[in-house]
């Protein structure tokens, strides 16, 4: 035959032989990835139910976890058995952390899950290469350890396509299972993450200690600001303020109930963004600004002989990288937690507060009848001196500089005196001259004797004092406006209620 054509016929035997090679090498690879899909798609219905059960303990049984990831090893050992008679659960901590607040939810989550676990199916039997599942030697690892000195130990892998599992391995054991993947997610935490970014836990709703004295000292601020507990807060009767507290410190003032009650209890429960530094040195207290002389101080003094003090270091602004976008935090320590945590300037209220953010616009809020002696003096008018007796409008006697005076006359005057608005505070100012209208008052139980004094400082602004101290600003016509109250008090006219 021609050599040619020999050697056409051998390429083609050649070819044919390649060819051959390749749809065996193809359908092997087919058949390989086929046989994994299998694997993967097997369920927990071509399995017995009792064949998913990998352990049946109960978290009460925990007595620690050893967890092993990516982020290091660490420990969770159990800080508080449960008690059925008082209705609590078993709580666990990070071993080397049980004097930081921890997330007990989410550490309690580590036994609850995997103390009584089942698989949600068996992928495979006789695995031979647990590296494909991510359950080599690099796979996050954890290991129960019971009070009857039995333990689990098993292994965390990948995630299964589903997006539902991941696979999962008993130590010792090589049949992969697919698991739940919210059921052992948190194995893959570092062991920081399961501590609190609260730094004193809320009491519940009805177990709320009063606060009798928040205050609030910074370098920011000559003077401290400090709210007192109004002993008759809760009294039905107090009529002018539904504060619970008023503000004692730099000026006398009630205050707004909404600008303040986040001040007064905000630091039971407030939640930082972060943790700076567990167990900090003097350097990262200095680095802080939370050494001998941290930028601001808040202590809450409770009725339950509890006091907290937060120590809040200077501001902080960082900008992500990516987005360009600006965020501000305080640095700050609960004294008693050794740890800085990082509170957004938004949730840091006490960083900025200002009398003047907390204090209400009203001067007078004390309630008409809880008043038994009340006396008013101005420029070019007759002095006013009301004694009151009773405590309702149905018993009340009113005299008026010794005479018996109507009583429903006296509310409705004393109704337009509850109207003076301050406008702004005025801490610091010194009054001069002589107060062109003083009123004075004292209360039944004793509890209060104030005078309330006001200055024209110009033709639109009066200067309010309180007790001698100056405290607020308002429009100087109020004290024209009162003059001509005065007048009308003998007479059936209606009182003004308006003045610009």
């Amino acid at each position: 035959m021609n050599k040619k054509i020999l050697g056409l016929v051998g390429g083609c035997i050649l070819v044919a032989g390649l060819s051959a090679a390749v749809v065996v090498v193809s359908r092997q690879q087919a058949a390989d990835e086929s046989s994994s899909e299998a694997e993967i798609s097997l369920s927990a219905n071509d399995t017995d139910p009792a064949d998913l059960v990998l352990s049946s303990q109960t978290a009460d049984n925990v007595s620690s976890i050893e967890v092993k990831n990516s982020t290091g090893s660490y420990t969770i050992v159990r800080t508080a058995k449960a008690d059925e008679e008082a209705g609590t659960a078993v709580t666990f901590g990070v071993k080397g952390f049980e004097d930081i607040p921890t997330n007990t939810a989410l550490t309690s989550t580590l036994a609850n899950n995997i103390a009584g676990l089942s698989a949600s199916s068996v992928v495979l039997e006789n695995c031979t290469d647990m590296n494909k599942y991510g359950l080599g030697d690099d796979a996050a690892k954890g290991v129960l350890h019971f009070d009857d000195g039995s333990s689990f130990a098993f292994r965390v892998g990948n995630s299964v396509s589903d997006g539902e599992n991941n696979y999962f391995a008993v130590e010792g054991d090589d049949t992969v299972y697919a698991v739940k993947t919210s059921l052992i997610a948190n194995y893959q935490n570092k062991a920081e993450s399961f501590l609190s970014l609260v730094m004193l836990k809320a009491p519940a709703e009805d177990e709320y200690p009063i606060v009798n004295y928040l205050t609030i000292k910074r370098e920011d601020m000559d003077y401290d600001i400090v709210l007192s507990y109004a002993q008759d807060a809760n009294n039905e009767n107090t009529g002018g303020t539904a504060a619970t507290h008023e503000m004692i410190s730099p000026i006398p003032a009630y205050l707004s109930v909404e600008r303040s009650n986040d001040i007064i209890t905000g630091m039971f429960g407030a939640s930082a963004s972060k943790i700076l530094k567990i167990y900090p040195e003097k350097a990262d207290l200095a680095k802080y600004g939370l050494d001998d002389k941290p930028f601001g101080t808040v202590i809450m003094e409770c009725d339950d002989e509890n006091t907290y003090t937060l120590n809040i270091g200077k501001k902080y602004v960082e900008t992500d990288k990516e987005t360009g976008v600006s965020s501000s935090y305080y640095p700050v320590m609960l004294e008693g937690v050794d740890a800085v945590y990082a509170m957004s300037a938004d949730k840091c209220l006490w960083a900025t507060a200002e009398p003047t953010d907390l204090a209400s616009s009203l001067v007078l809020t004390t309630f008409v009848w809880d008043i038994s002696r009340l006396s008013l003096e101005a420029e070019g008018q007759e002095k006013m001196d009301f004694t009151i007796e009773g405590d309702d409008k149905e018993n009340a006697k009113v005299t008026l500089n010794g005479k018996s005076a109507d009583s429903e006359r006296y509310r409705k005057f004393y109704s337009f005196l509850l109207q003076t608005t301050a406008e702004g505070t005025a801490i610091g100012e010194e009054p001069s001259g002589k107060p062109e209208a003083v009123l004075n008052f004292e209360t039944k139980n004793g509890k209060k004797k104030q005078e309330i004094a006001f200055y024209r400082q110009d033709s639109y602004t009066c200067l309010i004092t309180i007790d001698g101290l100056s405290c607020f600003k308002c429009r100087a016509s109020f004290i024209d406006t009162l003059k001509e109250n005065m007048k009308l008090f003998d007479t059936d006219k209606d009182f003004i209620q308006t003045w610009s």
